[in-house]
């Protein structure tokens, strides 16, 4: 049986926006499936979603006739990131690796603004966006947690992020990650020269915004290789049952 991979989509994107964004990026692995997040991923705080995510998971699971426990490999798209490293950090007997794309690892600007409109009005009902917004609680916690799993994490991010302020706040500066940047080969150059503390571990060559990034192929390329580097450990260090061995 292929190995289960949990895609977890991002802020807003539910019912048929969230099926046409990752349409393709499914189709490639009989063992991936859609998770979205509860009440759009706007008003409970990220780490209260954790339990929802956990219950889909679950099932999704139980569905595919799996253990609910069994081993995952999890991609997420920007909160959806945040979410898929949260749940890795909980769970890390059962993510095996964590694949993020266009995370605000350092905070999003859209966030940010919106959280501060909201907060005029002294009621709190983007909780979650809050949370998106740079220097918040649930960020601080995640990036002095996030060495533990360091190396079980590839984070993919574009130089046209635009939600994401400046490009390289997507970047995950933590030792172990591996960070794969999209860009033209002129921006990705300027990058090495002007940025060598957000070093790159790959280049996907192409102009990809926030919202193109899952439904990108070179993009999906790079998911479903690391994909099966990870299937390929899992194998050889025996994490499946000579019977249930990931093909």
């Amino acid at each position: 049986m292929p190995i289960a991979v949990p895609i977890v989509a991002g802020t807003a994107v539910k019912g048929l926006a969230a099926q046409l964004m990752t349409k393709r990026l499914l189709q490639r692995h009989p063992g991936a499936f859609l998770i979205t997040l509860a009440n759009f991923g706007v008003t409970i705080p990220l780490h209260n979603s954790q339990r929802f995510i956990a219950a889909d998971i679950r099932k999704q699971l139980m569905e595919q006739g799996r253990p609910p426990d069994c081993p995952v490999v999890m991609v997420g798209h920007s909160q959806g990131g945040l979410a898929c490293l949260r749940y890795a950090l909980d769970h890390p007997g059962q993510v095996l690796h964590v694949i993020t794309v266009g995370v605000p690892w350092h905070g999003s600007r859209s966030a940010a603004l919106l959280s501060g409109l909201i907060k005029r009005t002294r009621i709190n009902i983007t909780p979650a966006i809050n949370d998106m917004s740079a220097g918040s609680e649930f960020l601080r916690v995640l990036h002095d947690e996030i060495p533990d799993i360091g190396d079980r994490v590839t984070n993919i991010y574009s130089t046209r992020e635009r939600v994401i302020s400046p490009y390289y706040f997507a970047h995950i500066n933590a030792v172990g990650v591996h960070n794969y940047l999209i860009s033209t080969d002129k921006e990705y150059q300027r990058h090495l020269a002007d940025f060598p503390e957000y070093p790159l571990a790959g280049h996907i060559e192409g102009k990809v915004n926030h919202l193109g990034e899952m439904s990108n192929s070179k993009v999906e390329d790079v998911i479903w290789s690391r994909v099966e580097e990870v299937t390929e450990i899992a194998n050889r260090n025996g994490r499946g049952s000579t019977a249930q061995r990931f093909q």
